[in-house]
């Protein structure tokens, strides 16, 4: 066997894919470790490898037109780009992203997928346990980066003002703890996801037991200690649409899609009311309606988007040192990278069509997941179920956060698009997505 076997092989694939996903969660901790330099050569190295690895997909590296829309949407906006060196930057990024998550998703099968999404996610949870320990145990005090990244544009201040922290050190102190990614929310996020995809995997017994069970546990721990109210609020919602998923399941098919229709409009009916009483609800978790000063973040967002209807240019990230986002943060009166609401930020630097389709895309994702999983009966599978509840999870974080548009946010957006049948596409719905998670029934589906 040569080295391009070698290098194409099942487990070469398997070991690269699970290290972007980590690689793409937990960016920041990465940057902290090594800067911005090294981390670079290392992003550079791995989407080289994958290519090589993921050669024999490249053929099916086609993007949705929602998506194909998006991302060309960010590179037209070059042309109009009030930072159009940083915009041009931020458009390989994405460009780049977009390339991994569709060979790694169209060279893997949708249940390998899932649980290679979990052993990502679990690595990524275990590294922020891991470094919380040495913080708590070892330095019993505040960890700091020994890399500055790009934290020091902003004077190595966070967005409520104080000074910049790998991890406090608040373990054996209940919290809040920040992991490997340096930030509670997104680390709270991470925990998230690990459960939702260890629940996946140990229904369809794709993992065991213990490990999973563990892994839960861990998951849980790490949730109330990061205090993340987001992400319990989030939590809260993915519940209730996993318990009315097992109510579908077992309803006779005459009557699940009345059933889904009861629970979309509760939901509706859910956020509304989140929406209107959020001081009581955010106030039990012991947070203000103001979600840590987002609010007066949103309305210089709002302002700046209003003067430009064709967008600023994409970005991701925000360059601090440029206008208009140096002023929207002195405005503000607090220090930020992005306007902590990923579809603020889409309307910000891509102007109302960028909005549009990024609505678009999450209305069809959730839509193409959930039309499979109000199909599903007893003993099929919980794949669709999954992505329904990843969809979930990431939409809701995006109302407080912007990650779903950088990094490991549009890698499971690109995911997760391209995993589930598309809404619109012509065709009947594969009764074999619904049964077993996967496209047609083949051997080597089944393997799978």
């Amino acid at each position: 066997m040569g080295w391009r076997d070698r290098l194409s092989s099942r487990g070469v694939r398997d070991g690269l894919t699970v290290w972007i996903i980590v690689l793409l969660t937990s960016g920041q901790g990465f940057r902290y470790l090594g800067g911005l330099p090294l981390y670079t050569v290392v992003c550079v190295l791995t989407i080289a490898a994958i290519a090589l690895s993921f050669r024999p997909t490249w053929a099916s590296v086609r993007l949705p037109l929602p998506l194909g829309a998006f991302v060309g949407l960010a590179a037209a906006s070059v042309l109009w780009s009030a930072t159009r060196a940083v915009t041009s930057l931020a458009v390989i990024v994405m460009i780049a992203t977009t390339f991994v998550a569709v060979v790694t998703v169209r060279g893997t099968g949708n249940r390998r997928f899932m649980v290679l999404l979990y052993r990502g996610f679990q690595i990524s949870l275990l590294l922020g346990i891991a470094l919380e320990l040495w913080a708590a145990i070892v330095v019993r005090g505040p960890v700091y980066p020994p890399m500055h990244d790009l934290t020091s544009l902003t004077h190595d201040k966070n967005v409520s003002g104080d000074t910049i922290t790998w991890s406090d050190g608040l373990l054996f102190h209940g919290g809040p703890i920040q992991g490997w990614v340096g930030n509670r929310n997104p680390f709270g996020l991470v925990a998230l996801l690990t459960a939702i995809t260890g629940v996946i995997v140990l229904l369809e017994r794709l993992v065991g037991r213990v490990d999973v069970v563990a892994t839960l546990i861990a998951a849980g721990a790490v949730h109330l200690l990061t205090m993340s109210a987001t992400v319990t609020v989030t939590a809260l919602y993915l519940f209730g649409i996993t318990l009315a998923a097992f109510w579908i399941r077992r309803a006779p098919p005459g009557g699940k899609k009345a059933i889904s229709r009861v629970v979309l409009a509760l939901s509706a009916i859910a956020a509304v009311l989140t929406i209107k009483y959020r001081d009581q609800i955010f106030g039990l978790v012991d947070r203000g309606s103001d979600l840590t000063n987002r609010t007066e973040i949103w309305k210089q967002v709002i302002q700046a988007a209003e003067l430009r209807p064709e967008g600023w240019g994409y970005v991701g990230y925000w360059p601090v040192w440029e206008e208009p986002y140096k002023g929207m943060a002195d405005r503000a009166g607090v220090l930020a990278t992005h306007a902590h609401n990923a579809f603020l930020d889409a309307w910000l630097q891509l102007g109302l069509v960028g909005l549009a389709l990024l609505v678009a895309i999450v209305v069809l994702m959730f839509g193409a997941s959930w039309r499979l999983v109000e199909r599903a009966d007893k003993g099929d599978t919980y794949i669709p179920l999954g992505w329904t509840l990843l969809t979930v999870a990431l939409v809701l974080q995006s109302l407080t956060e912007s990650r779903m548009l950088v990094e490991g946010g549009w890698f499971l957006v690109v995911v997760l698009y391209l995993s589930a049948p598309q809404v619109f596409r012509l065709t009947l719905v594969d009764e074999s997505l619904v049964h077993r998670g996967t496209p047609g029934r083949t051997d080597a589906d089944e393997l799978r």
